[in-house]
């Protein structure tokens, strides 16, 4: 199962042939007792435009479908372990954008992910409070992006971006370009599901969602009638589902709501990532209308080939500087932009040697920021944040973020019950650590 929490903040392209898209149609509002059988009897009209839809004899065509693992067969459909369909979805994201990117394939290992989650000899990230099992805890996507974006195995995630899951043209265009959606779902009835001409359907109205599963496609001629729960009109997202494993897909109704939807790209191209952050949860910024200016002190000697750092808008610009590790020497500048809501990756246009020096970025909305130790009840968000690791600059100087009394907003359109935080209401909190990666050449 995936997590429910009530003060968590879930956060939330290589065409294929004929993957065409349609207008969209409104949703439906209703839920309805019809049963697998009345659906399944239902007359159908024949399209002689498309084709024959009828109950028991659909088969897709070209316009308005795409199937990722049509185009990349080897990508291995997984059977879940426990309540982990968290990472088994984020991991068909990884594997999917991996091989749109690159045209191989490569395979991670969910439970990888979880012991780099939540695993111990940590000083800081998400910790299991005793008496709960990592294995039927649950997590959310976000969750994924903070921990794995430091590095796990010889991969790290370098995107991860966060789809608008009302805007359908969206979502299509992350699956179509980038690779799988994972969203969150309403696994929670077994009247919403079944078999339907040979297709394993899913369709409700109510938004309670408990699972995890990937969009690896869509069909925009899908028949209606395949639901149990009635749709308003044709259509449907084809999903991975970790709790199906290799048995098939999962083919959710237009109809549906979706509870948030990210897109999680990995590379194997930087050999050590930089970072003194545990995440940006709950996306915490210092705002100034000005712009703002944070940095990292590391000392390693080597190559920088990127930085990382989050984006909590839907864009804004940035300028990247690389400075001696005591500010006195300006080294490289390059200016980018942050053009979705999410985790970038951004490359540098000329790779710097680097021992001892620090990483600034300037940002024209709002810097990330660590926020304060967070309790979720069955685990822990904790951070921690030393002297010489993160900076600042005021109009009098740099000024180290273990300092007091510095003042960061939460800026963001989520809301928690507990804070009731609304991108229009700000709290003063005591930073920790910013949010700036250093990714390292091979």
């Amino acid at each position: 199962m995936k997590k429910l929490l009530a003060t968590a903040l879930i956060l939330s392209f290589v065409a294929m042939l004929g993957c065409a898209d349609r207008s969209e149609p409104s949703a439906s509002e209703t839920i309805a007792d019809t049963t697998a059988s009345e659906v399944t009897t239902e007359a159908e009209t024949v399209e002689t435009t498309t084709r024959d839809k009828g109950p028991e004899s659909y088969t897709h065509g070209e316009d308005g479908y795409c199937n990722i693992l049509e185009e990349f067969p080897n990508i291995e459909m997984k059977s879940q372990e426990g309540g982990t369909c968290w990472l088994y979805a984020a991991d068909m994201s990884m594997e999917t954008a991996y091989a749109k990117k690159n045209g191989s394939d490569i395979s991670v290992d969910p439970l990888e992910m979880l012991e780099y989650t939540y695993g111990d000899g940590r000083k800081e990230g998400f910790f299991v409070k005793e008496g709960y099992d990592p294995m039927g805890l649950g997590g959310w996507q976000w969750i994924v992006t903070e921990r794995l974006t430091s590095g796990f195995g010889n991969l790290t995630i370098d995107s991860s971006v966060i789809v608008d899951v009302s805007d359908r043209g969206a979502i299509k265009e992350a699956v179509k370009n980038r690779g799988g959606v994972a969203i969150g779902v309403n696994d929670t009835d077994n009247r919403y599901k079944g078999w339907h001409g040979g297709y394993y359907t899913l369709n409700y109205t109510r938004e309670e969602f408990d699972h995890d599963v990937t969009i690896i496609g869509y069909d925009d001629h899908f028949p209606k009638q395949y639901f149990n729960t009635p749709a308003s009109e044709d259509g449907a997202w084809i999903c991975y589902n970790s709790a199906f494993g290799s048995a098939g897909f999962f083919y959710v109704s237009y109809d549906a709501p979706l509870e948030y939807g990210i897109s999680h790209s990995v590379t194997d191209e930087y050999s050590e990532v930089l970072a003194y952050d545990a995440g940006n949860e709950q996306e915490i910024c210092i705002l100034d209308e000005n712009g703002v200016t944070t940095a990292n002190v590391f000392h390693k000697a080597g190559t920088l080939a990127a930085v990382g750092t989050y984006n909590d808008f839907d864009e804004q610009d940035i300028t990247i500087e690389v400075y001696s590790a005591d500010f006195s020497q300006l080294l490289y500048s390059q200016d980018a932009v942050l053009d979705y809501h999410g985790y970038h990756t951004v490359e540098l246009d000329t790779p710097q040697a680097v021992s001892d020096y620090a990483v600034a970025i300037t940002y024209s909305k709002g810097a990330p920021v660590e926020g304060e130790d967070i309790d979720y009840g069955d685990s822990d968000y904790k951070t921690v944040s030393e002297s010489g690791q993160s900076f600042i600059r005021l109009d009098d100087g740099w000024h180290d973020m273990t300092e007091k009394g510095i003042k960061v907003r939460l800026d963001t359109a989520f809301r928690t019950e507990d804070m009731n935080i609304t991108a229009e209401f700000g709290v003063d909190f005591d930073p920790n650590n910013c949010c700036i990666k250093a990714l390292y050449a091979k």
